[in-house]
């Protein structure tokens, strides 16, 4: 979650304010909060006298230190982003960025060209590096005021790509400047132009009539809001995230349904995305709820899981080509999922033995994953399976990765599950995997969900997944983690 956080810094620069040109080096402060707690300050200085590779440019720095724990576990949080700009068109020049937790360092530098963006990536250690390409009409995103120094214009929309820092790929954003609203900005009410950004970070944003930055609205409920440097460097608490934006939920109680429980029912309030297409794990329904906004829903939302058979399954598949067409999207490899890479295939064939059962080969490659990795809630970034093989430590993402690289390496199915899951008494965001292990009675796809995160032998009904797809998919949840509600209607062994 933290990470989410460091991401956005660098997203932030691209909106109206960070691309201004003040005649002289300026210098703002904003201090962070959610729900009203203060958790640290931000700080933002914009330079149009910079150079860069010796031609003019606009240097834009921004600092942020943040104190957070996520379950009890200290996870406070600095954070550096610097981005040069073309003076005349605002168009991106180069950035970096650096974040460290724990001691633990994540460093980022790209450097631009029009339709290239060419990246060094330092992930605790790990070096990568690449360079991602613009399809032929795409371009990456500029700022809506079209140029530095303009005022925002209401009715402006930019549509386009950005680099992301935390995944190290490109993303859609879409950038549009709305009417002026009243906000409360240093306790006054004050007039600001709307600017909404819709990325794998979406923000809501304020700005003045000279596009300058006076309030932000970002994922997990954090807000940034300008403040005088003496407010702003005022000392935040450490606020444990889980307390924060973990759903509690209303109805049947679920304190002797977890890691148990097989069936459920549930009524999952102000859903703004769909939720993945139904399958023998999870199924929906809209409901009718009247005064609902129009961009919320309210769902019926059945969990229904099983145990990993006992019983003969299917065989795993030898190649991938052997799989049906819907299956093998589940067995492909990926950026962070190298499950085509020869030293995976050959860790889990010695892991699995000679097992080709589908469920046997699950619960083998389960039980080796959870003894591999070991907890550590400060890992901030999304990793790869090499990456968590060469430091066996992290969270629940971390698991769901190295399991599913070795999952598919021997010819397994497998979703990378996201969403929610009850622990200490509320829900909160999790990963896991689901694993197909043949057909049930009516010829439909029979998915089990596994959870080697907490080493259980399945993932029980107290999960509720949002996305499925890529582990990357976290962050198109991050914006509405803590806005759920969720009213258990039945659950049962």
């Amino acid at each position: 979650m933290n990470r989410l956080f460091a991401a956005f810094l660098v997203a932030l620069l691209a909106l109206p304010g960070f691309a201004q040109m003040p005649s002289a080096p300026k210098s703002v402060y904003f201090g962070i909060f959610l729900k009203e707690s203060k958790l640290g300050h931000m700080y933002q200085e914009t330079d149009s006298t910079a150079r860069y590779k010796g031609k003019p440019a606009v240097k834009v720095l921004v600092r942020s230190v943040m104190n957070i724990a996520l379950l009890g576990a200290d996870g406070a949080i600095t954070t550096s982003a610097v981005v040069y700009m073309d003076p005349k068109t605002g168009a991106t020049l180069a950035e970096e960025s650096r974040t460290e937790a724990s001691g633990r360092v994540t460093e980022i530098k790209a450097t631009y060209t029009v339709n290239t963006v060419s990246f060094t990536a330092t992930v605790q250690g790990v070096v990568k590096s690449g360079t991602l390409t613009l399809k032929p009409g795409e371009s990456f995103v500029r700022d809506p005021s079209d140029g530095p120094g303009q005022k925002p214009v209401p009715g402006t929309r930019v549509r386009g790509k950005a680099f992301s820092s935390d995944t190290q790929t490109l993303v859609d954003i879409e950038i549009v400047v709305g009417a002026k609203e009243t906000v409360v900005v240093q306790g006054k009410a004050v007039t600001a132009y709307k600017m909404q950004t819709t990325s794998s970070i979406p923000s809501t944003s304020y700005v003045n009539e000279d596009g300058e930055l006076l309030l932000s609205r970002v994922a997990l409920g954090i807000e940034i809001r300008r403040l005088p440097r003496e407010l702003a460097l005022v000392t935040g608490k450490n606020i444990d995230l889980a307390d924060s934006i973990g759903v509690r939920p209303s109805g049947a109680s679920l304190e002797k349904a977890a890691r148990t429980s097989h069936y459920a029912v549930y009524e999952l309030g102000r859903v703004t995305r769909p939720l993945p297409p139904k399958d023998s794990v999870q199924a929906w329904e809209a409901l009718p709820i009247a005064g609902e906004e129009k961009n919320e829903k309210t769902l019926r939302v059945i969990v229904t899981v099983l145990d990993l058979p006992t019983e003969p399954t299917v065989p795993v598949f030898a190649v991938r080509d052997a799989a049906p067409e819907r299956l093998k999207r589940f067995l492909s490899a990926t950026q962070f999922v190298p499950s085509d890479d020869p030293s995976f295939k050959a860790l889990a064939r010695r892991v699995i033995g000679s097992e080709t059962d589908a469920a046997k080969v699950a619960q083998l490659l389960a039980e080796h994953t959870h003894k591999t990795i070991k907890p550590d809630p400060s890992i901030l970034a999304v990793r790869t399976a090499q990456d968590i093989r060469k430091d066996p430590r992290g969270v629940c993402r971390d698991y769901t990765t190295y399991f599913t690289t070795l999952a598919r390496a021997v010819g397994l199915p497998t979703k990378q599950c996201t969403g929610l899951a009850y622990a200490n008494g509320m829900f909160l965001y999790h990963a896991w995997p689901e694993v197909c292990v043949g057909q049930d009675a009516r010829g439909a796809d029979l998915w089990v969900a596994l959870e080697p995160t907490w080493g259980a032998p399945f993932a029980d009904a107290t999960h509720l997944k949002l996305t499925e797809g890529e582990i990357t998919d976290i962050t198109n949840i991050a914006a509405d983690m803590g806005n759920y509600t969720i009213k258990v209607l039945e659950v049962r062994d």
